[in-house]
């Protein structure tokens, strides 16, 4: 049994939206910096998957690939901004050091 490029597109393509939804959830549902982080990353690559399987050119490709770069880099200096500033990469326990910052006036 041979598989053709034709009949493996709706795969790659399902495949492709499966990875987006699966880092879109993590990104929306998880507290943690990182992990969100991650779940951008993850939905990023399932992007570049869906628009390789539509067929998009090289350059767009690459472009996607330095934009996930991009946006890795700036995501690990805010969590380590985070870190620093907070003691924590946690969303509850940053929400409620700001809590208690804006109580305090």
């Amino acid at each position: 049994m041979t598989f053709t490029g034709a009949s493996l597109e709706p795969v790659l393509a399902a495949a492709a939206i499966a990875l987006v939804v699966v880092g879109a959830t993590g990104a929306l549902v998880l507290a943690n910096v990182i992990k969100r982080l991650a779940g951008l990353l993850i939905a990023g690559f399932g992007v570049l998957a869906a628009l390789a399987a539509l067929g998009a050119p090289g350059g767009a490709l690459l472009a996607g690939v330095v934009v996930l770069f991009a946006q890795t880099a700036l995501g690990a200096a805010i969590a380590v901004r985070l870190q620093e500033d907070y003691a924590s990469i946690e969303a509850q326990e940053i929400n409620a050091a700001d809590a208690d910052d804006d109580a305090q006036g």
